[in-house]
């Protein structure tokens, strides 16, 4: 299903056994690009496993695909991008105004210099044997940390200035456009 630029959906992740992780209540697509999707949203409300609620703060531009087991959120302070927060993750999928996809645990962090981190690898572990995760799945999260991992020492996509650029750019025009509209209504 294609999405449409300005459409307004929600975000939701679940873990492997189906049970529910995390939610993002609004975002706004910025482009579909067939085998990956740029999103955005900026404080907005997040609902975690548990059922409580906080704002994210400012800005986050997101990559999803399609066919990677992988996402990108993009985080900005302001006009000041911060980092590329990435989730090792099944491909997106369609179910109806929302966006879900599979969190397979893994994390990783890259500073705006293009150092990283990996974070969670127990708890990677810990649902692997819980959850008995297939050897496909094993095989689809090691080829992710891979290519991820080689995507930052190469400054390829996403980890580039010029991509950084244009999330904030597609963002900020429409903002006011789409986004802000959207967010008068809700207010009244």
């Amino acid at each position: 299903m294609k999405l449409t630029k300005g459409q307004i959906i929600r975000i939701e992740s679940i873990k492997h056994d189906g049970s529910f992780h995390r939610s993002w209540d609004r975002s706004v697509v910025l482009e579909d690009r067939g085998d990956s999707l740029l999103l955005a949203n900026k404080d907005v409300k997040v609902t975690e496993k548990d059922g409580h609620t906080w704002v994210s703060h400012g800005l986050a531009v997101c990559q999803f695909h399609r066919k990677r087991w992988f996402n990108t959120i993009l985080l900005y302070d302001g006009k000041k991008f911060q980092l590329f927060y990435c989730n090792i993750a099944s491909p997106v999928q369609m179910a109806g105004p929302c966006l879900k996809y599979v969190d397979y645990d893994l994390d990783l962090v890259v500073d705006s210099d293009l150092r990283y981190r990996w974070l969670d690898r127990e708890e990677f572990e810990i649902n692997r044997k819980r959850m008995q995760y297939p050897a496909r799945v094993i095989r689809e999260v090691n080829r992710a940390v891979r290519e991820l991992e080689r995507r930052v020492r190469e400054g390829s996509e996403p980890f580039t200035q010029r991509f950084v650029e244009k999330g904030h750019h597609l963002f900020s025009h429409m903002d006011q456009s789409v986004w802000g509209e959207t967010r008068r209504n809700e207010n009244k």
